[in-house]
């Protein structure tokens, strides 16, 4: 850990994680497509942890994923 490391820690000491699925709901209006880069750069997240967050979002339901192209994906939050 460096000294500048500012990132939250619980009680136990554990990194609390920074890229919440609330985090990127609140960006998303409903029934607008999006793509990775778009929630990424809303976000000033990597598309790496907006692609996770958004892959564990649809997993649970609360977004779509749509593939139109094999390295294409468009994340769509129902009304």
């Amino acid at each position: 850990m460096t000294e500048n490391d500012e990132r939250a820690r619980n009680e136990s000491g554990e990194y609390v994680q920074e890229h919440t699925e609330e985090a990127v709901l609140e960006v998303m209006k409903p029934l607008e497509p999006y793509m990775t880069s778009e929630i990424a750069d809303e976000l000033g997240w990597s598309r790496r942890s907006a692609y996770n967050v958004l892959t564990r979002l649809h997993e649970s339901d609360e977004i779509r994923k749509k593939k139109p192209e094999a390295r294409r994906v468009i994340w769509i939050r129902p009304a």
